[in-house]
């Protein structure tokens, strides 16, 4: 077993490397989250001495070697750099590779917990994360990266963004700009189903009617092409634009017009004879849940068959993140929900040390290991410091923890342009104040797949010909296409009700509606009562 005691011997150097000195933590009113990054280099005082108390033991789980060796060794740098940056002489730090087999890493994990610590920094994976619950002490606090939900709970938190947060967030986005109903394109695994899941389920919450789901194979082309048909309508509207196309074509040919008729059916010809469909969409935003690369596949398959931005809003999750969809022409004019940047003073911190750039993981870990401290070193309750519902403000923007485990991060909406550097549509909030999500990620039911619905397309809606030529049949046009099921809770207004007439001898059986015997009425009551005007 790998395990590397971290001495702090660099801090001399790293001290100079701090933000501007901030407010202490007692005169921050409690709607405001506190800066982790910074508020134990200058704010001592309000936890004690950095060296009061007794030795705290943390322990730290991250894989060091193997496929995930690069993620690990990231992670372990920005935690590194955080104990190096406020040193405490009475904290042991230790770190133990979370590499190998399953069975190795329980032998780890099970080691770890025999030193007893304090706080465990860790694991990266939803699979160690479950082990770890379990075998744990349960008061002992976990701050993991794991970003599955189901792994959370009991003193198990993660400092990981929780995808289906950016689904609500720009699902919020997606109401603000005036859409009126959606479909969603998410791939056909377990995190796709549960994405379209929570994605119903806010949908329901915001009153943004889903008005088509289709479920994909990620990767697979032939998958996408014929999802992109199916959602993009292109057989009805092909179709469509077929028909309306030999009806003008014909009239042009085969009847008397004068010449304003003549030019005017001819112009309508022209513009329709540019595309290969016609007919509205029966929605007016796509919903990808979906990795960039996907992402553009199916943006160009739509585009084929006649789907654009200029036909619909398009948007996105943190899944477009770190992604080149920013160059993708196709979707330009897309939003996207997304963390803000990280802070510019970790940047430089964590470039100085490594000799690059850090990633959302790496920051993440530099906020876990301020969080730990804070965890020590608050004269609070571990619970009331790590649920503190005003939140902290990490190395990318604001965050706080759930008693579910879960951690809620404020978000940017992105706007693609097709430049390569997508542009800020609106910042993340700053507080707390308002709610940012309402939906609970971990009680989820499956979503199956939902066809389109639509009322279908009449060419006939779309082309305008003299009244006289549209009453003779052979220039009348059928919809193609439909698709309409109306939902239990859908008020509909334009369909009268019909009774048909049933089959003379149908013998009814259901006493609803079988005749009633009337009572007698004696008749010399009836010619005893005299009726006047």
């Amino acid at each position: 077993m790998y395990m590397n005691k971290f001495l702090v011997f660099l801090s001399v150097l790293l001290s100079g490397c701090g933000a501007n000195q901030i407010t202490k933590q007692a005169s921050i009113a409690t709607s405001n989250p506190t800066d982790i990054q910074n508020d134990y280099l200058y704010s001592a005082t309000n936890y004690g001495s950095d060296d009061a108390g007794p030795k705290a033991n943390i322990a730290i789980l991250l894989p060091m070697n193997g496929p995930s060796k690069s993620v690990g060794n990231n992670i372990k740098t920005s935690i590194e750099a955080a104990f190096l940056r406020k040193p405490k002489q009475n904290i042991s730090v230790s770190f133990y590779d979370m590499s190998g087999e399953a069975s190795r890493r329980d032998l780890v994990v099970r080691d770890m917990l025999n030193t007893n610590p304090d706080v465990i920094i860790g694991p990266l994976f939803a699979e160690d994360a479950n082990f770890l619950r379990s075998a744990k002490p349960s008061k002992t606090p976990v701050i993991s990266f794991t970003s599955d939900v189901e792994a959370l709970g009991s003193n198990v938190i993660t400092m990981n963004l929780i995808p289906t947060q950016s689904i609500e967030t720009i699902i919020k986005q997606m109401k603000d700009d005036g859409a009126q109903n959606m479909i969603i394109l998410a791939p056909d695994d377990k995190s796709g189903k549960r994405m379209a899941s929570v994605a119903s389920k806010i949908s329901d919450a915001y009153d943004m009617p889903i008005n088509g789901l289709f479920y994909y194979k990620s990767g697979n082309s032939d998958s996408i092409k014929e999802t992109s048909i199916r959602a993009s309508m292109y057989n009805a509207r092909s179709a469509a634009n077929t028909r309306a196309r030999e009806v003008l074509s014909d009239i042009l040919t085969k009847e008397s017009l004068d010449g304003t008729t003549r030019k005017n059916l001819n112009k309508q010809l022209e513009k329709i004879s540019r595309t290969e469909t016609l007919g509205e969409l029966p929605y007016d935003a796509i919903l990808f849940l979906c990795s960039g690369e996907d992402t553009k596949t199916i943006a160009s398959f739509l585009r084929y068959y006649g789907v654009g931005t200029r036909d619909t809003a398009m948007y996105g999750t943190t899944l477009w993140n770190n992604t080149d969809i920013a160059s993708d022409f196709t979707l330009s004019g897309a939003k996207y929900a997304t963390l803000p940047p990280i802070s510019d003073n970790f940047i430089s911190l964590y470039n100085m040390i490594s000799g690059k750039d850090p990633d959302y993981l790496a920051a993440f870990g530099y906020d876990a290991a301020n969080l730990s401290l804070g965890l020590l070193y608050t004269n609070k309750s571990k619970d009331a410091y790590l649920f503190d519902p005003s939140g902290y403000v990490g190395t990318t923007g604001m965050f706080r923890v759930q008693p579910s485990g879960e951690s809620e991060r404020a978000l940017r909406i992105m706007e693609l342009n097709g430049s390569g550097e997508p542009s800020v549509s609106k910042e993340a909030p700053t507080n707390f104040l308002t709610p940012l999500y309402s939906i609970n990620a971990s009680d989820l039911k499956a979503v199956p797949e939902k066809e389109l619905k639509t009322r279908g397309i009449n060419p006939g809606d779309y082309i305008t010909i003299p009244e006289y030529l549209r009453r003779k049949s052979q220039y009348k046009t059928k919809t193609i296409g439909a698709n309409y099921v109306s939902d239990e809770t859908e008020e509909i207004t334009d369909a009268p009700i019909q009774i048909y007439a049933s089959d003379e001898k149908e013998t009814i059986s259901n006493e609803e509606y079988k005749p009633v015997k009337m009572e007698k009425v004696s008749r010399k009551y009836i010619d005893s009562v005299e009726v006047t005007e």
